[in-house]
């Protein structure tokens, strides 16, 4: 039931680390962040960033892996936010 499991968090943690990714490329091929708040963006970045550092302070590679590929797809929107605004 273990490896069940597991396969469960290794899915989890793969779909929501790419979940800011899909939104980055769409942003970044059409030059245009209009549609996206600030409010959400920032959030979403220190939910990620949080999240990072509790994993790294546990030492769970499960949480603080997925974090950082989260992390940085909020901080890619932020930067395309600045850019394209």
């Amino acid at each position: 039931m273990g490896n069940f499991a597991s396969l469960f968090g290794v899915l989890g943690a793969m779909t929501s680390s790419s979940m800011f990714f899909p939104q980055v490329w769409k942003s970044f091929k059409q030059k245009d962040t209009s549609s996206l708040s600030w409010p959400g963006l920032v959030i979403g970045m220190l939910n990620g960033f949080f999240w990072l550092m509790y994993g790294i302070l546990k030492l769970d590679p499960y949480i603080y892996v997925t974090n950082s590929f989260f992390t940085l797809g909020a901080v890619l929107l932020l930067i395309l936010k600045f850019k394209y605004k």
